[in-house]
């Protein structure tokens, strides 16, 4: 394997990423599409879903100059590289490493280890029906549930959430 492959984002069709996962390896191409389980609620009831961790990406270690890149954009479920311009970016391997580090038995990245969240760190709600406000993480109430201190109508109230509904702002 040359030391000249690097790895470069590959923007999908939406809901195709294991199709173009699926085509882009049987051109010959090394593709690494990261998922993991997710929690969605489906008609009230929270279900377990795998999905792709990036929706609509995924990443192919490409040769610089010996492979035929223009085939990724005529491949099923593939739109084509991430661009800006002329310019193709490169994903260190370091990234790729971590993601595959994360890995389960599974194959699929536990997000809850990655989610280091202590008391008082600012989060923000990221679904239902308060997502997009800002709150402070206050404690686990079991594996799949968070306190968060919210300001509501000049108020501060602690309320339950499932734990998959904040993430830490940096």
């Amino acid at each position: 394997m040359s030391q000249h492959r690097q790895w470069r984002a590959v923007l999908c069709r939406p809901k195709q990423e294991r199709k173009a996962e699926a085509h882009l390896e049987h051109q010959g191409f090394e593709v690494f599409l990261p998922r993991l389980r997710a929690r969605r609620l489906l008609r009230g009831r929270p279900i377990a879903r795998v999905e792709p961790l990036f929706p609509r990406y995924l990443f192919v270690r490409l040769e610089a100059f010996a492979d035929d890149w223009s085939t990724i954009r005529s491949t099923r479920g593939a739109i084509g590289l991430v661009r800006f311009g002329n310019e193709f970016p490169v994903l260190e391997d370091g990234i790729i490493y971590e993601l595959r580090a994360r890995q389960d038995d599974q194959g699929l990245i536990d997000l809850s280890a990655a989610m280091d969240v202590r008391a008082n760190d600012p989060v923000e709600i990221t679904s239902g029906a308060m997502a997009g406000l800002r709150a402070v993480f206050r404690a686990r109430t079991g594996e799949d549930r968070v306190i968060v201190l919210l300001k509501l109508l000049n108020k501060e109230r602690e309320i339950e959430l499932p734990r998959d509904h904040i993430r830490k702002v940096v």
